[in-house]
């Protein structure tokens, strides 16, 4: 892509992290925005915010995990700037605990927003973007453990590596379109995901509720978290992606060997080992 002005995006899980950054870089590059959110006070905040920054912006009360929801979403759009140009599935939540502890529902809650969430946004959106002809875009957030196993957080691997496949499927699928697909796999940046159970169903057990050693794995995740790069260098590395065709986004290119070494021990047939961070 190289016309953003006057353009439309889409992004959800937008009021907060890297989704507000791409947001606000979007709209530093002319685009209208469309914010989709589950949190509606932060939602609104940001709405008013940026509506006084004189952003054209539209924001939409979205849980991803309900595909009537995203199609809501898709129709709210539509009605207000027309043709989608760049969709961003962003929206997502972190944990999941260990595979052989955590609940169903933990699983549900974690592949529903994460994976379905993509989904959705995919179906909603999709057909219509490469419908409408001009250059359009893409872009799912995945994670660095959609590249490499991370104990602990087994429901969260789980769902960024699927995202990888998706968005791998998808852009080998859509190949001569006008669509372009990008998968985002950051390591740690500074966002409030280590707090991803701020937003988890009432009738859910917290996944590391019931560890002797809960409390400290929480703080150490919350360390990491907060000494993650800023939101902002994520969202240039997607602009600069949207720009150049760039298919994975990788704003840590430091952990590349640990990538390679991942397929060469799955060529050799060995043990995997976890992301060395």
């Amino acid at each position: 892509m190289q016309e953003f002005t006057g353009r439309t995006a889409v992004v959800t899980g937008g009021a907060s992290g890297i989704g507000l950054a791409t947001v606000e870089r979007l709209a530093a590059a002319g685009m209208n925005i469309v914010i989709g959110d589950i949190e509606e006070r932060v939602l609104d905040e940001q709405v008013a915010r940026l509506t006084g920054e004189g952003v054209d912006v539209l924001g939409v009360v979205t849980d991803v995990a309900d595909q009537e929801a995203v199609t809501a979403l898709a129709a709210a759009a539509n009605e207000r700037f027309g043709d989608v140009h760049v969709l961003f599935n962003n929206a997502g939540v972190g944990g999941g605990g260990p595979m052989l502890e955590a609940g169903l529902d933990v699983w549900e809650w974690t592949l529903g927003v994460n994976l379905y969430g993509v989904v959705h946004g995919i179906r909603a959106f999709g057909s219509a973007m490469v419908a409408h002809g001009d250059p359009c875009a893409i872009v799912n957030t995945a994670s660095m453990a959609g590249l490499l196993p991370t104990p602990m957080l087994g429901a969260y691997t789980v769902s960024k590596y699927a995202v990888v496949a998706m968005s791998e499927t998808l852009s080998l699928e859509t190949q001569g379109t006008n669509l372009s697909v990008h998968v985002l796999c950051p390591g740690f940046v500074s966002t409030n995901i280590a707090d991803s159970d701020r937003n988890m169903p009432e009738h859910m057990a917290e996944p590391l509720a019931d560890r002797p050693d809960a409390d400290l794995m929480r703080a150490a995740m919350r360390d990491l978290v907060a000494g993650g790069i800023p939101p902002a260098d994520v969202a240039e590395r997607i602009f600069e992606a949207l720009q150049s065709g760039r298919f994975t986004i990788l704003p840590h290119p430091q952990f590349g060997p640990q990538i390679a070494a991942r397929g060469e021990r799955l060529v050799a047939g060995d043990l995997p080992v976890s992301w060395d961070i």
